[in-house]
């Protein structure tokens, strides 16, 4: 019989996002914990006795850290959790979440079933729905896909993400350069973690089956924003050419000015800033 997987559920969140995160929790059951890394800026002063009542359970976890930068948050707490590990060689599944989502009531099932079945699988992005009407956030593949294969205007998303706690054993981790509290980008830390992954040789499945529901859009989806414009230039800029990158920011500008109605070169400046970002 093999051991059943344990999960540990990462929830970032920060500042009053706290009081949001019983939200998160299923009732408690075997072989799954949660992380709750809990950021707190200089402006905050928070507290442990501040904290909601229904997160005194054993199976949560709560660590703080100061400052600001999604990525720093995800980060800690893949350590935190690693460290929470009985071996090293445990064969866990890390689920990244927000303050603001609903787990699924059987997701946990499935991330079971699905890693089970796929076992040199490294990394499954799981369906994300409306809190509101429950629709998909997104266009999934009708079926267990390999990433490489992923439908066109397809993006991943962090709250889509699982992995298994060898991904951040082996050393990748969120770039701090990129997503919400960074100092010049906003978004693409998905993109550029996956990618990361893929240069190792790992194996990424998107799997089209409930994980949670958000009432948040991502902030990639905000197209005209100066933040995410750097963003989509920043991951061009990291995973391709110098010469590609120029050429994909010039199309990708003339595409959101002529659907926009906007100004060309302004567009085109703030994803090129980003390309030279980030291979300063």
């Amino acid at each position: 019989m093999k051991s059943r997987l344990n999960i540990y559920v990462l929830v970032s969140t920060i500042d009053d996002g706290i009081r949001r995160v019983p939200g998160v929790l299923l009732p408690p059951a075997e072989g799954v914990r949660y992380v709750v890394s809990w950021q707190q800026t200089s402006t905050t002063v928070s507290d442990h006795s501040e904290l909601p009542e229904e997160l005194n359970r054993p199976d949560v976890t709560i660590t703080t850290m100061e400052g600001r930068g999604l990525c720093r948050n995800r980060n800690h707490a893949m350590q935190v959790a690693a460290s929470l590990m009985a071996d090293r060689l445990e064969n866990a599944i890390f689920v990244i979440a927000d303050d603001d989502e609903m787990l699924e009531p059987d997701a946990f099932k499935l991330i079971r079933e699905f890693y089970c079945n796929f076992p040199k699988l490294d990394i499954a992005l799981m369906q994300v729905a409306s809190r509101v009407c429950r629709i998909p956030l997104k266009k999934y593949p009708m079926g267990p896909v390999s990433y490489k294969k992923r439908p066109r205007q397809y993006y991943p998303s962090s709250v889509e993400m699982t992995f298994r706690s060898r991904v951040y054993l082996m050393g990748l981790r969120f770039d701090e350069r990129f997503g919400l509290g960074s100092e010049r980008l906003s978004s693409g830390e998905e993109d550029v973690f996956l990618s990361d992954a893929e240069s190792r040789g790992l194996s990424i499945m998107i799997y089209p089956r409930g994980l949670c529901r958000t009432s948040r859009f991502t902030t990639g989806s905000r197209v005209l924003d100066v933040k995410v414009l750097r963003s989509k230039g920043a991951v061009y800029g990291y995973r391709h050419s110098l010469l590609w990158a120029f050429f994909r920011s010039w199309r990708e500008a003339i595409s959101l000015a002529i659907r926009n109605h906007r100004a060309l070169l302004p567009i085109f400046r703030n994803i090129w800033y980003g390309v030279k970002y980030i291979r300063q």
